[in-house]
């Protein structure tokens, strides 16, 4: 079990350098429910306020503590404003690894520009500036030149070896960058595009490297049953798609639900190999959602405990779109899975 640890570490140490120079976004496991990281053309669709938290727990058995592995905090704030057609958001999120050894802190600010279309399709064309303040605390990181063979990472003494990797230049980035989408949905379909991390950043050795990420993702909405407004039964398959810096993520599957509990099913491919299937469960009544999904891993790292996520989303009204909202005539309900 010990060996078996240190092959752990040695893996995670690895990915620690690419993390240095092109760290990738975070990802969400249920991305339906974290709607500005998704698409800032997702703010106001439900017409709000509402309220998103989202904990990510990824690979907790790495390092020991409270964030040990990959821990992600996320708070948004959005809602619908018809005087300015469209809605605006903000969202606050913290990405930490390995006990804050690198710590990634960022605040969003998202506009969504909406047109309805013969009220039967929406819309929305969005925008979004981003603050970041990202943090290396270099010298509790454990390279690989740090590793005897007998001893570990320690001498005899109890002082630990040295590395020969170069020191970066800053350990403390403030960074700009910014962000584009657009969504098209009906009452059954719904599909968007974004990009964000326009902005081209510097890495903590003073290089820049392109980060842009590019999400596609698309979903419909089956409900059984006589009345198609009555919400019992339903099947909503969902596909997300990202590409950032020559690598490639499909995630594919579905939620299925009755009244007001549903099940959910996903597979996470990266096009070489099959990443992990992802098990989720949640309930949504009246203004408030609660989900929590469970990452079994299919790759490699198949001893690293899995990733746990939980979302919460409340609504401060029960207004479900910002399409049709209650107070138009012959509205047009919005989908279930964009209600959040």
């Amino acid at each position: 079990m010990k060996n078996l640890k240190h092959i752990y570490l040695i893996i995670f140490l690895l990915s620690i350098l690419p993390l240095l120079t092109n760290a990738q976004q975070v990802a969400f496991s249920q991305f339906y429910s974290a709607p500005l990281h998704l698409n800032p053309a997702l703010a106001g669709i439900s017409y709000g306020p509402r309220i998103a938290l989202t904990y990510r727990n990824q690979w907790p058995e790495l390092t020991p503590g409270p964030n040990g592995g990959f821990t992600t905090y996320a708070l948004s704030y959005d809602m619908h404003i018809e005087k300015i057609s469209g809605g605006l958001g903000l969202q606050f999120i913290s990405d930490r690894i390995a006990n804050d050894r690198i710590v990634d802190n960022s605040i969003s600010a998202s506009y969504s520009y909406q047109l309805r279309i013969k009220d039967k399709v929406g819309i929305k064309l969005g925008v979004s500036g981003t603050y970041k303040n990202r943090y290396l605390n270099f010298y509790d990181l454990t390279f690989l030149d740090q590793i005897d063979p007998v001893n570990g990472f320690f001498e005899t003494t109890g002082i630990r070896y040295q590395t020969n990797e170069p020191v970066p230049e800053s350990f403390n980035k403030n960074l700009f960058n910014a962000g584009a989408g657009f969504v098209l949905f009906t009452q059954k379909y719904y599909g968007g595009l974004s990009f964000t991390n326009i902005v081209p950043e510097k890495d903590f050795y003073g290089e820049s490297t392109s980060r842009m990420r590019m999400a596609a993702h698309a979903g419909a909405l089956f409900k059984m049953g006589r009345n198609p407004y009555n919400k019992k039964f339903f099947v909503a398959p969902q596909a997300l798609y990202v590409f950032q810096n020559n690598f490639h993520q499909i995630t594919v599957g579905s939620m299925v639900g009755y009244d007001f509990v549903y099940l959910s099913l996903w597979g996470r491919h990266n096009i070489k190999n099959m990443e992990s299937v992802i098990v989720g469960v949640g309930f949504k009544k009246s203004v408030i959602r609660f989900g929590y999904s469970f990452d079994i891993n299919a790759s490699p790292l198949k001893g690293t405990a899995g990733s746990h996520e939980f979302t919460f989303v409340f609504n401060f009204t029960k207004e479900d779109n910002s399409l049709n909202p209650s107070y138009r005539k012959d509205r047009m309900p919005c989908p279930y899975y964009l209600d959040f």
